[in-house]
């Protein structure tokens, strides 16, 4: 009977020190940081996220990988976001407001 033989896919990558690192992509696991949950990946859309989102950085991949499952919906981080422009937007208002203070108290 023949065996099936596994392919190796070798990605050059580099490590947190930004030395260059050949790792094999395929059948390669990744723990998902949020849920725990390890995810397997095809090599070649493995390698374009890492390049792509990760900067080529296998390490900071390894560290700060979140799957989909682990990440927010798309109701929370919109609702993120809107706290953030509001608390922007009132800090604003209240810079304004200020400054009207003090010119209304120049002018008098």
């Amino acid at each position: 009977m023949k065996k099936s033989r596994k392919s190796k896919a070798f990605y050059q990558l580099f490590d947190k020190n930004q030395k260059p690192v050949n790792i094999d992509l395929n059948n390669y696991k990744v723990i998902c940081t949020a849920t725990g949950q390890r995810k397997q990946f095809y090599h070649k859309y493995l390698h374009k996220l890492i390049v792509d989102k990760y900067h080529s950085n296998i390490d900071v991949f390894r560290n700060t990988y979140v799957s989909r499952a682990g990440a927010p919906s798309k109701q929370e981080r919109r609702k993120s976001q809107i706290e953030n422009r509001i608390n922007k937007l009132r800090a604003q208002l209240e810079q304004l407001v200020a400054e009207k203070q003090s010119l209304e108290l120049v002018t008098k």
